[in-house]
C-alpha cells in the first residue's frame, strides 16, 4: 500500500513539472464575448486561427519568443527552469486586450505557440 501511494505521489509531482502553466492578463474585460472580425496575426506564419486576416483591421494579435541566454555561472552550474517564453498579446490599435505567456524548455515549437493562441482565444470565450 505504502508503495503505491509513494508512486502515486511521484506521479502526481511529476505530471506538475511536465504540463507548462500558461498565464494570463485581460486587460480589456468588455472583450470578452465579444469577438473581432477579424484579426490580424504578427508571427512567422505557423499559428493557425478561425478569424479572417486583415493587415487593416482594427485587432492584432502579436507572437513574441523570448530566448533566454543566462551567462551567470549559478545559472549555468544548477541549470534553468526554462530555455524562453511565448508570449502572445492581442491589441485593439494600440491597446493591449489581453495576453498570454508559457515558459518553454527545448525549442518553441509550433505546437506550443498554438497552444497558447488557443488559450487566450478560449479566455476571452471568442
Amino acid at each position: 500500500m505504502r508503495k503505491n501511494l509513494f508512486f502515486f505521489f511521484c506521479a502526481l509531482a511529476l505530471s506538475g513539472c511536465l504540463e507548462r502553466e500558461i498565464f494570463t492578463e485581460i486587460n480589456d474585460r468588455n472583450a470578452i464575448n465579444h469577438p473581432p472580425s477579424s484579426l490580424h496575426i504578427i508571427d512567422s506564419g505557423s499559428l493557425k486561427s478561425g478569424f479572417k486576416d486583415d493587415p487593416k483591421g482594427k485587432y492584432t494579435a502579436e507572437v513574441y519568443i523570448h530566448s533566454a541566454h543566462c551567462t551567470n555561472a549559478q545559472s549555468k552550474s544548477l541549470g534553468s527552469d526554462f530555455d524562453g517564453y511565448i508570449r502572445i498579446t492581442i491589441k485593439d490599435q494600440n491597446t493591449t486586450v489581453a495576453r498570454a505567456q508559457m515558459d518553454y524548455k527545448g525549442s518553441p515549437d509550433s505546437d506550443k505557440i498554438q497552444q497558447v493562441y488557443d488559450h487566450l482565444i478560449q479566455q476571452l470565450k471568442w
